[in-house]
């Protein structure tokens, strides 16, 4: 076979995304660069089968090939995926309107591939992918007009492919100290391997790759990874002190007509982080960048182009998960859950943002949206801002990375009577057996939500809960939030009805009455988790005092056990209401704290809420 059409090379790289696919479990395992937050194997299997369930397959190797490479960069997931969706994108670019490829244009369009990939990353190193692929390319140069076949060809070049691997242990110092190959190295080893096993095996117009099952596979990628024959890599100490927190994604388009200049793009986010990645070409690009604000990047991109796709995964919490799971049971909420950055990471909460939409521009609730921009862009927006639940296969792909990692999973959510969450959460939980995932529908929101939200942690490292079997564990804490739920309870002061009634949770003409009227409501939810009006004040600081002697009251009746003052944007008459409490209560809050902008998005700016629970 001296030639390869669409079918044939469709086939190979299918073959090649599914011993990607076999080999994902050991590649996260050794994932320590450009940081050990153990998903490399999973970025890469994902953007594998994205790119060739995406593509539309022909007898052209060029529409087959440029199919997969735009379905690779629509779904291309982590650092090393994204090298590989533009390693695609680079060698489709060498084919030109080819009907079939030789063994030498091959070479040709696998050299130009390995120069493109290199190109998209604002600081290329050795010891990656980058260098296996190079070696690969050179190798093929060498040995094309050498081979009978492309079996042959594959064959020649296969030693190339696990020199460079080896080498990349000593190429990269982490690597070296782990005692570990590269994982993204590993991965396009794993797939060329898997392409390779197809061509072996006959290649013929829309097969498959012939008899190997995906127990062989995994043995085969188990193999491909020990550093010594026979022998399994162990892993040396790791280092989770990311100097940038957040692994940001975005998949962009310019307006109809016009091209994105990624070499600008490059330039303009080489200070927002490091492992910076600008992929794609024409109209499309996906960016990967590490950093600590993600909001930022987020205006910069959306100044160029439309983000059509976001995602930012917290590489802190998933190192966390990775090499030091926090007990059984992961704990999870929505970022309706108002509790800050400092406590979700002292008690290791993970947090699935609720979407927030200007018009066409789509937002990551605290992620790649803060509360300043939010109201400012709110102000003076001609459509008022919508939410959104997150979506179910985003909600599934964070339930099952928890759950390599831990037993069971417990997901606490805002009202069901508020949002879909919930029952996008409970979608998404019906893809794993109800013994490991629960979901719950907290009948609250905000700051109450909080208040669940760590009475649950703290259930959960309770000795008590410790010593008890996990099924027992699950049903207690379900239990216990149902009981906890009626004992929490969140009073807000609206300082102006003006963002309800745009959001449509008051009518206009009650909207006018309390303006004309100068009306401060009191805004609660009720034991079902729907909206409860308390009534109105005539000014902000009636309600404040109604407020508090609300929770005095509720204080002398039933101690509190914890409370807490949260606010939209208003940090300083939030911070005066705390302390007033807490001389009256005796008793210190959990926390003073910012609300999130899908909250404050009805409550409105100037917003101040207590939220309390008894014992």
């Amino acid at each position: 076979m001296q030639e390869l059409n669409g079918h044939q090379i469709y086939g190979a790289f299918k073959a090649g995304a599914s011993r990607l696919r076999a080999s994902q479990d050991e590649l996260n395992r050794i994932n320590v660069f450009p940081v050990p937050d153990g998903d490399t194997g999973t970025n890469m299997a994902v953007t594998a089968t994205r790119a060739v369930e995406g593509t539309e397959v022909s007898e052209s190797v060029s529409a087959t090939m440029s199919s997969m490479a735009d379905a690779a960069l629509a779904g291309a997931r982590g650092n090393s995926g994204v090298i590989f969706a533009q390693f695609l994108s680079g060698f489709r670019e060498s084919l030109a309107d080819s009907a079939s490829v030789s063994m030498e244009r091959f070479a040709r369009a696998i050299a130009h591939a390995s120069q493109s990939a290199r190109r998209a990353i604002g600081d290329p190193r050795e010891g990656t992918i980058l260098s296996v692929i190079h070696a690969w390319a050179e190798a093929l140069g060498r040995e094309h007009h050498r081979a009978e076949g492309f079996k042959e060809l594959f064959r020649a070049a296969a030693p190339s492919l696990r020199e460079s691997l080896a080498a990349t242990t000593e190429e990269l110092e982490v690597l070296r100290r782990a005692g570990v190959v590269d994982a993204g190295a590993s991965g396009f080893v794993a797939f060329m391997d898997g392409a390779h096993a197809y061509l072996e095996a006959g290649a013929h117009e829309g097969d498959g790759l012939a008899a190997e099952t995906s127990a062989e596979a995994a043995a085969d990628a188990a193999a491909l990874l020990s550093l010594e024959e026979g022998g399994e890599a162990e892993l040396g100490p790791l280092d989770g002190d990311f100097a940038h927190r957040y692994c940001s994604e975005f998949l962009l388009a310019a307006p109809e007509g016009s091209s994105l200049d990624l070499d600008s793009l490059r330039t303009e986010l080489a200070a927002m982080g490091d492992s910076l990645i600008v992929a794609g070409g024409g109209r499309r690009a996906r960016v990967h960048v590490h950093t600590n604000e993600p909001a930022e990047v987020m205006e910069i991109l959306s100044r160029r182009a439309w983000v059509l796709e976001q995602k930012v995964d917290d590489m802190r919490r998933q190192f966390e998960d990775a090499h030091a799971a926090h007990g059984r049971i992961a704990l999870v909420t929505d970022s309706t859950c108002d509790l800050p950055q400092e406590i979700l990471d002292a008690r290791h909460i993970h947090v699935i943002p609720l979407f927030l939409r200007f018009g066409e521009r789509e937002y990551l609730d605290r992620l790649t949206l803060d509360p300043d921009r939010f109201y400012d862009m709110a102000d003076v927006a001609p459509v008022f801002p919508s939410s959104s639940q997150p979506s179910r296969p985003a909600v599934e792909r964070l339930y099952r990375g928890l759950l390599s990692h831990y037993e069971a999973v417990v997901s606490i959510h805002v009202a069901g009577a508020l949002s879909g969450t919930v029952e996008t959460a409970r979608a998404a939980a019906a893809a794993f057996p109800s013994s490991r995932v629960r979901v719950v529908d907290s009948r609250h929101l905000s700051g109450s939500l909080g208040l669940l939200v760590l009475r649950a942690a703290d259930y959960l490292e309770a000795p008590a809960t410790q010593a008890l079997g996990l099924e027992a564990a699950l049903d207690g804490l379900v239990e216990g939030l149902d009981t906890w739920s009626g004992k929490a309870e969140n009073l807000v002061s609206v300082r102006s009805l003006r963002f309800m009634v745009r959001g449509g949770r008051v009518s206009p003409l009650g909207g006018v009455l309390a303006k004309v009227l100068n009306l401060k409501p009191i805004v609660s939810v009720d034991r079902t988790g729907k909206s409860r009006l308390y009534g109105a004040s005539l000014s902000s600081k009636a309600n404040l005092k109604r407020i508090t002697r609300m929770i005095q009251d509720r204080h002398a009746r039933e101690p509190l056990r914890s409370w807490a003052v949260v606010h939209a944007h208003a940090p300083a008459e939030a911070q005066a209401l705390a302390d007033r409490l807490e001389s009256l209560l005796g008793l210190a809050p959990l926390h003073v704290s910012e609300i999130s902008a899908v909250v404050g998005m009805n409550a409105g700016r100037g917003a101040l809420s207590v939220v309390a629970m008894s014992e």
